[in-house]
């Protein structure tokens, strides 16, 4: 069996059938309060240009906050003002967050700020007034980690780019047996794809759903399955999943193919980023000791483009 990837030979309504697929309606979240948090490093260009694409499209009101170390002083002020006094002659309804006399970590003044506005997406760079090359191997900061474990949707920045609107056209929405959350992703990734945008679903067949089969049909025909049987083997909620998606996709003139991959879900996400994806959409389990929470924190770490964890 080979591991590369394969485009699913049969129609989207074949693939929902083979795999008695349930029936997903998905309706996409509410977008009404943005909070974008800037840290003055060379991703809060970034971090800005993206915030704005979504808030013109959506029409919502966006919140900027500029979070940096120690006591708010006047060069910081200014630097915020200027942001979205920009933002404000591009038309976007931009407000700034005044910073309050606080000694709090950032973490805890972004999760503040965003309870307070009752924010439906959060913006952040990544890292965060951190640098990955200090911390661990595995580690994507205080500040990231602690706003992971928030139900709130992150949307993590990684390098900047010259044209933020462009990473939201395509879109790369993984899809594991593992996640709850796969329904929540594909409809956030139905809410910030860009006009003409393409969306990619590949469903990632992980090691342990190989030995499931082992279970079921023997170790050696396990080991012989092609993907197309691997697919087989998949959740039948995953299989409605991609076939809502293709629906959606078609009613709003997107782009929507679908790949089935086996191994390491992370390193097959990234190979297939490295090929020209923009967006990451990905759920998460808000367990800090869970494959999937682990699993999202190597893709922010190992990711060129921006990730957005719901």
């Amino acid at each position: 069996m080979k591991p590369d990837d394969r485009e699913l030979s049969a129609s989207i309504h074949d693939f929902e059938a083979a795999l008695s697929a349930k029936h997903f309606e998905l309706k996409l979240p509410a977008l009404d309060v943005i909070l974008a948090a800037i840290d003055g490093s060379n991703q809060s260009a970034m971090v800005l240009g993206l915030a704005a694409q979504i808030a013109r499209r959506a029409s919502t009101r966006l919140h900027v906050a500029y979070i940096h170390e120690g006591a708010a002083n006047a060069e910081s002020d200014a630097f915020l003002s200027q942001q979205v006094a920009r933002l404000v002659a591009e038309g976007i309804e931009a407000v700034a967050l005044a910073r309050e006399p606080d000694s709090s970590p950032p973490y805890a003044r972004i999760i503040a700020a965003a309870d307070a506005l009752d924010a439906d997406l959060v913006i952040v760079s990544a890292p965060f007034l951190e640098d990955f090359a200090a911390l661990g191997s595995d580690s994507i900061g205080v500040t990231l980690d602690k706003l992971m474990t928030q139900a709130r949707p992150l949307l993590v920045v990684r390098e900047p780019r010259d044209d933020p609107a462009e990473s939201l056209k395509p879109v790369l929405l993984p899809l594991s047996v593992h996640v709850q959350e796969n329904p929540l992703a594909a409809a956030w990734a139905l809410r910030l794809i860009g006009d003409g945008g393409t969306i990619r679903l590949v469903a990632v067949v992980e090691d342990d759903v190989i030995e499931a089969a082992a279970e079921l049909i023997g170790e050696h025909g396990a080991a012989d399955l092609d993907l197309d049987h691997l697919a087989r083997l998949d959740r039948p909620e995953v299989a409605g999943l991609i076939a809502e998606m293709h629906r959606q996709a078609q009613k709003r003139s997107l782009g929507c193919h679908v790949s089935v991959r086996r191994g390491d879900l992370v390193a097959q996400v990234i190979e297939l980023a490295e090929e020209g994806q923009r967006l990451i959409v990905t759920g998460r389990d808000t367990d800090p000791g869970s494959s999937s929470y682990r699993n999202v924190q190597a893709l922010i770490r190992r990711a060129r483009d921006p990730v957005l964890v719901v």
